[in-house]
């Protein structure tokens, strides 16, 4: 029973990862829109050799839908400029700004200067556009790709930051490599394309759908976060993939992750909580945890909640109207409802066609079949 209970929960996590994701017909479009925007910006000066990359979210194949449909999607992306290593935060910053605004169309679409990028508004998702350099005067992907990129202080001064997405995404694809590897072999054969050319923001793995889920409860947890404390995406995404291991569905992906998240948040010598970048020691992902500690004490309330009403409570409650209140509340109603009438679908058809079967000793029904296993029969609506 407690097998079929956790199979059961394991296929609506799924399904409901498939509710939350981005659309085939979003994502294309966001990548048109940003392979337009790396036009432009890299027809402004060929010397500068200029490179846009997607980052983030949408890079690790980790983007969820707003919960809102007042919200919007948030693509990330990076504009190097690969020869523009001698330039002054400001100017790097200055350079991407001006060019945006000599487009018409990105003009009417640019947001006011944000601390470290540039935002153009579309109608259905945000990109924002990060300014940036080589750290060290050199790009050379995989081996150098340490980037310099520019923070705007309130006084109004240029400070440098420095991050390496690409190391980033790397290093995020090797915690799930022997999944991924087989995840991208999957939609290469399916759409008939080279495994070498399938992009990790195609496939689902159990990894990448437990911190969509994680996620979306987040959002939901903090719908009303006036004070801004909600976990940020990158500690929930880094975390996650340190404690993820190779399981393979999303059930026990998220058991695994949410008993281990805390494992990997450390303390340094003044007892400041430090949950570094894995490919830059230098990053602390949790370094405003120090000046605003209400954000430490959110994320482990948080982590908590999760624990009890993602893995726990699911597995105790019997009958659906409970535990589809529970799973509501973690993930939102219209998802939630798509995701059981999805279930309650296959019942059917699999009830029709007699491949729906019950255990005397496992007890509940499934189209699994074992040594124990009873047909059910199809409905036929006119009794005997």
């Amino acid at each position: 029973m407690v097998e079929e209970q956790k199979n059961y929960i394991n296929k609506l996590y799924e399904y409901i990862v498939d509710e939350i994701s981005i659309s085939d017909t979003m994502l294309d479009k966001a990548i048109k829109s940003y392979d337009a925007v790396g036009k432009w910006l890299g027809d402004c000066d060929p010397s500068l050799d200029v490179k846009i990359m997607p980052q983030g979210s949408v890079n690790l194949g980790t983007v969820i839908k707003p919960i809102s449909d007042e919200d919007d999607y948030d693509i990330d992306l990076v504009c190097l400029l690969k020869n523009g290593g001698e330039m002054k935060a400001s100017e790097i910053k200055e350079i991407v700004g001006r060019r945006l605004k000599e487009h018409k169309t990105y003009n009417e679409m640019l947001e006011d200067e944000g601390k470290r990028c540039w935002t153009l508004r579309y109608d259905e998702f945000h990109m924002d556009i990060l300014p940036s350099v080589p750290k060290n005067h050199l790009y050379i992907e995989p081996e150098k790709t340490e980037i310099r990129l520019t923070h705007k202080l309130d006084n109004g001064s240029y400070i440098d930051k420095f991050s390496n997405p690409a190391k980033y995404k790397l290093w995020f694809e090797d915690r799930m490599k022997t999944v991924l590897l087989e995840s991208k072999r999957t939609f290469a054969m399916k759409n008939q394309v080279e495994i070498d050319d399938v992009p990790t923001y195609s496939v689902r793995t159990p990894l990448q759908k437990a911190i969509q889920l994680l996620k979306r409860h987040r959002d939901i947890s903090f719908a009303n976060d006036k004070e801004g404390v909600a976990p940020i995406s990158i500690i929930i995404t880094t975390l996650a993939a340190r404690a993820y291991n190779n399981e393979t569905n999303v059930y026990d992906a998220l058991n695994g992750i949410l008993s281990r998240m805390a494992y990997y948040i450390e303390k340094d010598e003044s007892g400041k909580y430090k949950i570094c970048n894995p490919v830059m020691e230098e990053e602390n992902f949790a370094d405003k945890w120090a000046i605003e500690p209400e954000k430490a004490k959110a994320f482990f309330d948080w982590l908590e909640r999760a624990k009890e009403e993602i893995i726990t409570k699911p597995m105790l409650l019997e009958g659906v109207v409970e535990q589809s209140k529970l799973v509501k509340s973690c993930f939102g109603d219209k998802v939630t409802n798509r995701a059981y009438n999805r279930i309650g679908e296959e019942t059917r058809i699999a009830r029709e066609n007699q491949n729906l079967y019950t255990s005397n000793l496992k007890g509940g029904v499934s189209t699994v079949v074992d040594e124990d296993s009873k047909p059910i029969p199809g409905h036929t609506f006119y009794g005997e």
